[in-house]
């Protein structure tokens, strides 16, 4: 079932579906950057990292003008106060994005080939998580009921995120040709990443509430 809305409401749906997009193409652009690291690419990696900085400005952007919007007027008030807390909870997740790829550029971690594996599986397990939350808002505009099977995707898919990052920090300190700074250094770059698949699913908890209250009779 679709939900009804009026002008306004498109309007702020097509912005907020415009940042959701930018969001997927940071955590894209992370991927990339990732990949281009673990090549020892540092050029390319500079220039993900710069791309990565336009996209976290032009979302941030996104998401005022949504935001500008649902102020003008649009949706009854107890919904637009829930569609702004997640317009907010889906910019962190691109926050997070920007931050994690600072790390890798600025900091230069040594990845021991070990773990090179284990890290692009996570970065694509967070790509995942992101995906579901994205259908899951969206379904939220289009078919509301759909939007609880996408939540359940998001929250798999952050648990097995989860699984990669415990097996990655279990090896890690298990390691012996690695002193303890570089251990430290490799912990908390892993568990940020980890952070990103956290926010998505902090933001789809979010739509859990959203689509709870809309069923509500």
């Amino acid at each position: 079932m679709k939900l009804f809305f009026g002008k306004k409401e498109e309007k702020v749906i097509k912005l907020f579906t415009k940042h959701l997009e930018k969001v997927e193409e940071g955590i894209s652009l992370l991927n990339n950057l990732v990949e281009s690291y673990l090549e020892t690419d540092m050029k390319k990696s500079e220039e993900i990292l710069e791309r990565i900085s336009k996209t976290e400005s032009e979302a941030d952007d996104l998401r005022r003008k949504t935001e500008s919007e649902m102020y003008g007027g649009a949706f009854l008030p107890n919904f637009r106060g829930e569609l702004l807390e997640l317009v907010e909870s889906v910019d962190k997740v691109m926050n997070k994005i920007q931050s994690v790829a600072e790390i890798i550029v600025f900091q230069k971690p040594k990845i021991p080939d070990e773990f090179k594996e284990s890290f692009l599986k996570q970065i694509q397990m967070v790509r995942k998580t992101y995906k579901y939350l994205k259908k899951s808002i969206e379904s939220v505009f289009e078919n509301i009921e759909e939007s609880g099977g996408f939540i359940q995707k998001v929250e798999e898919m952050e648990h097995k995120e989860d699984i990669i990052e415990k097996e990655i920090l279990k090896s890690l300190f298990t390691m012996k040709n690695l002193n303890l700074a570089d251990k430290l250094q490799l912990k908390e770059l892993f568990m940020q990443i980890g952070d990103i698949a956290d926010r998505a699913e902090d933001a789809s908890d979010k739509v859990e509430i959203i689509i709870l209250k809309r069923s509500i009779k």
